[in-house]
């Protein structure tokens, strides 16, 4: 990807930014990661609704 377009940074930079969300709400809350899916399922599902 010599060139990425804005869409490609937005959707790398919102991954990353994901990530950390999961990432904190492990640590913080000990989650599993069966927990982690469920809620970005969820997540998902609210995305879905307001588009």
């Amino acid at each position: 990807m010599a060139n990425p377009d804005k869409k490609t940074l937005l959707i790398e930079q919102s991954y990353n930014e994901i990530k950390i969300i999961c990432t904190k709400f492990q640590d913080e809350y000990r989650a599993k990661d069966i927990e982690v899916r469920t809620f970005l399922r969820e997540l998902a599902r609210v995305w879905e609704k307001e588009n």
